[in-house]
C-alpha cells in the first residue's frame, strides 16, 4: 500500500482520447484530445515520432472532426458551455480561422462528407422534429433533406454519393431501431432495413463497390455484424463466440472481402479483420477496451484508441499482415501507472438468482478495513469496460475500494438482459446494485458500515432512487449531473431525449405517467435516508438543473443534510478538466466527511 495517493489533479491531467478520423491513405489521424485542459482537434503522422499539431482553440470543446475526402479540410462540431448545441464549422487541415456552416446550433447526432468533399450532411434535433441537413462548404447553403418526429444517427455516404444510410429510430415497438436509406437527390426515395420489430439495426457501413452494407443486428440475441445487399434481399450474419457482442461502426477491406470492427465480451474487447467466408481474427493491440477503431481505403493500416482501467488511452497503429501494433500518441504522465490498483473481474448473484458481471478495484490507499463505493453507471444502456477512468482511479487512491457493476439493462451481456429495464428503470437494476454493497459487505478487507454510492447521469439518477428508495443500503451518496424528475425532465427535453425515455418507460407520460412519477427521485425526497451531494452543470440540456433545483429546496425544507454544487459554465459531462477535478475532488472529500 502506497504512503501517498496519486492525486485526482494528476489522474485528470492525463489526456482523454475522444474520437479519431483516419485519413483515406493512412497518412496521418484527426482525433480530439485534452492535454491542455479542454478537448480539442489534433492532427499526427502515422509516421512513427511524429507530433501532433494542433488544429482547433478556444475555450468551448471540440470533441468531433471529420477529415474531407480531399484531406485539405475537415468540419467539426462545437457547442456553448457543454449544452450540446453544435454548430458545424470547417477549416483547413493547416489550421488557421474556421468558418461556421450552420445558421442554428442544434444536437448532432451524426456528421458525413458527400465524396466529392463539396458537402457536408448532419442528422439534427430539435425541440420537436429531428431530420438531416446537408450544407454546400463552399457557397454555404443549407439544404433540408428530411424532417420527422424520430432521431436519426450515424450518416453514412454511399462511395458514389447517390445515397446516404442512417440508423433510425422507427417501427411500432418502441425500442425498434432500423436502417434508413436515402436517395440524396431525390430524399423522397428512401429504403428500410428492419429485420424484425422490436430489435436494433445500427451503424450502417456501405461495401467499397457499394453493393452491399454491414450494419449491427440484436434480432438472434445479441449484437453480430449482418452483411446485407442493397436493395436485395441476400443477407447473413457473420458468427461470434459464446459470449461476444459485436461493437461500433464495421470497416471494409479495399476489396470487400473482409470487414474490421470490435468484439466484447465481459467488458473488455479487441478488434479484428473477418472475412465473409471465414473466421476473425484479432488484431494486436494490448489488452483492455477498444474505443474506436479505423481501416485506411488501401486496407494497409489500422488504428486504434486502447485503453484499460489502469493504462490511460493511446492511439495505436497495425500494418495489416504484421504481428505488432505500434502506439501513435506519447505517454509523458506525471502519474506512475505502476502505483495504481489492478481491476479485479467479478460477478456476483443478485436478487433473484441473476449473475451480474462488475469491476472490483481494490482501494489504493491507507490500511483496511476499506470503504467502499459502489459506481452504477450511466446510460443505462452502457457498461462500465475495462477501459480508463480517472473516475474510478480518484475513488481508489482516495482509499475506497470501488465496485462498478454491469447492472440489467447494461449492455454487452445480450439483447434480454439489455431489455431488463424497460418500463422498470430504479427496479430490478437497482435491486442489481443494492446486492453489489451486499457483495462488498462479505469482503474482509471492506468497512460494511462505510459504503457509499456515486455516479453520474443514469448512475447519478440510481445513486438518488438508492437512497430514498433504499435508505438502510448507503451511508452517503454523491450524484453527478442526475435525473431527478422524468416528468418534468420530458417536458423539458428534446424530441431525441423524449424518444430515449418513451423507450424506457414503454410509452409517453400521457399513457404511463404513474410509471414516471414513481421512479423520479423527487417522489420519494422526503424519506431519503443519508447525505448527499449534487453536483450539476447549469448548461445540461440532457438533465435540466431546473428539477434538480427542486430537489435541493425539498431537502432543504427538511433540514436533510446535504451539499449542491454548480459548474455554471458546463453541461452534461463536464468537458474542462479543471471542472472535473473540482467536481470529483468535491464528491470524494463529502464522501470522506460523512463517514468518517
Amino acid at each position: 500500500m502506497r504512503s501517498t495517493p496519486v492525486s485526482v489533479s494528476d489522474l485528470f491531467k492525463i489526456p482523454i482520447i475522444y474520437g479519431i478520423d483516419l485519413e483515406q491513405n493512412g497518412n496521418s489521424v484527426l482525433y480530439s484530445s485534452n492535454p491542455m485542459g479542454i478537448p480539442h482537434l489534433y492532427i499526427l503522422s502515422t509516421m512513427a515520432g511524429s507530433e501532433p499539431r494542433q488544429i482547433t482553440s478556444g475555450n468551448d470543446a471540440v470533441m468531433f472532426g471529420s477529415l474531407s475526402p480531399r484531406r485539405d479540410q475537415l468540419v467539426y462540431l462545437q457547442d456553448k458551455d457543454g449544452n450540446e448545441l453544435q454548430h458545424l464549422f470547417i477549416v483547413s487541415t493547416e489550421g488557421g480561422e474556421a468558418q461556421r456552416l450552420t445558421e442554428k446550433a442544434y444536437r448532432t447526432s451524426g456528421v458525413d462528407w458527400r465524396p466529392d468533399g463539396k458537402e457536408v450532411t448532419r442528422s439534427f434535433v430539435t425541440k420537436n422534429l429531428c431530420g438531416l441537413e446537408a450544407y454546400d462548404v463552399e457557397s454555404k447553403e443549407a439544404y433540408v433533406l428530411r424532417e420527422q418526429a424520430k432521431p436519426i444517427f450515424d450518416i453514412h455516404y454511399s462511395h458514389d454519393g447517390k445515397w446516404i444510410a442512417c440508423t433510425e429510430l422507427g417501427g411500432r415497438d418502441p425500442k425498434n431501431q432500423q436502417i434508413l436509406i436515402l436517395n440524396r437527390d431525390d430524399p423522397d426515395e428512401a429504403l428500410v432495413c428492419s429485420i424484425k420489430d422490436g430489435s436494433k439495426e445500427a451503424l450502417p457501413s456501405w461495401s467499397p463497390n457499394d453493393e452491399r452494407l454491414a450494419f449491427l443486428s440484436d434480432v438472434k440475441g445479441r449484437n453480430q455484424v449482418v452483411i446485407q445487399d442493397f436493395q436485395g434481399e441476400d443477407r447473413f450474419f457473420l458468427s461470434l463466440s459464446e459470449g461476444e457482442e459485436a461493437r461500433g461502426r464495421i470497416g471494409w477491406f479495399p476489396k470487400g472481402d473482409k470487414v474490421v470492427y470490435i468484439v466484447s465480451k465481459h467488458s473488455r474487447s479487441a478488434a479484428y479483420e473477418h472475412p465473409l467466408d471465414g473466421q476473425k481474427t484479432a488484431f494486436p493491440f494490448p489488452e483492455g477496451t477498444i474505443l474506436t477503431s479505423e481501416i485506411s481505403r488501401n486496407g494497409e493500416i489500422v488504428v486504434a484508441v486502447c485503453s484499460s482501467l489502469s493504462s490511460p488511452p493511446g492511439i495505436y497503429l497495425h500494418k495489416t499482415g504484421s504481428s505488432s501494433s505500434t502506439r501513435l500518441t506519447r505517454r509523458d504522465y506525471e502519474v506512475d501507472l505502476g502505483e495504481l490498483s489492478r481491476p479485479e473481474s467479478v460477478w456476483y448473484e443478485s436478487f433473484d438468482g441473476l449473475k451480474i458481471h462488475s469491476w472490483y478495484i481494490p482501494a489504493s490507499y491507507g490500511s483496511p478495513p476499506h470503504p467502499a463505493v459502489v459506481w452504477p453507471h450511466g446510460g443505462p444502456w452502457w457498461q462500465t469496460f475495462d477501459s480508463w477512468s480517472p473516475y474510478l482511479q480518484s475513488i481508489s487512491q482516495s482509499g475506497f475500494a470501488v465496485l462498478a457493476p454491469n447492472f440489467r439493462g447494461s449492455t454487452g451481456y445480450g439483447a434480454d438482459f439489455r431489455n431488463m429495464d424497460l418500463s422498470d428503470p430504479g427496479g430490478g437494476d437497482l435491486e442489481d446494485v443494492v446486492c453489489g454493497a451486499e457483495w462488498l459487505r462479505k469482503r474482509s478487507e471492506i468497512d460494511g458500515d462505510k459504503i457509499a454510492i456515486m455516479g453520474g447521469s443514469y448512475g447519478g439518477f440510481m445513486t438518488l432512487i438508492a437512497l430514498t428508495r433504499k435508505p438502510e443500503v448507503f451511508s452517503v451518496g454523491a450524484a453527478l449531473v442526475p435525473v431527478v424528475d422524468w416528468l418534468e425532465m420530458y417536458e423539458l427535453s428534446d424530441s431525441a431525449f423524449r424518444s430515449f425515455m418513451q423507450e424506457l418507460f414503454e410509452g409517453t407520460p400521457a399513457e404511463k405517467e404513474d410509471l414516471y412519477r414513481e421512479r423520479s427521485p423527487i417522489t420519494h425526497v422526503y424519506e431519503i435516508g443519508a447525505p448527499i451531494l449534487i453536483v450539476h452543470g447549469r448548461q445540461d440540456s440532457r438533465c435540466p438543473i431546473q428539477p434538480v433545483e427542486k430537489f435541493v429546496k425539498k431537502l432543504e425544507e427538511i433540514s436533510h443534510p446535504h451539499e449542491f454544487k454548480v459548474q455554471e459554465a458546463e453541461g452534461h459531462g463536464f468537458a474542462r478538466v479543471k471542472a472535473n477535478i473540482q467536481g470529483v475532488t468535491t464528491a470524494i472529500e463529502y464522501l470522506k466527511k460523512a463517514l468518517a
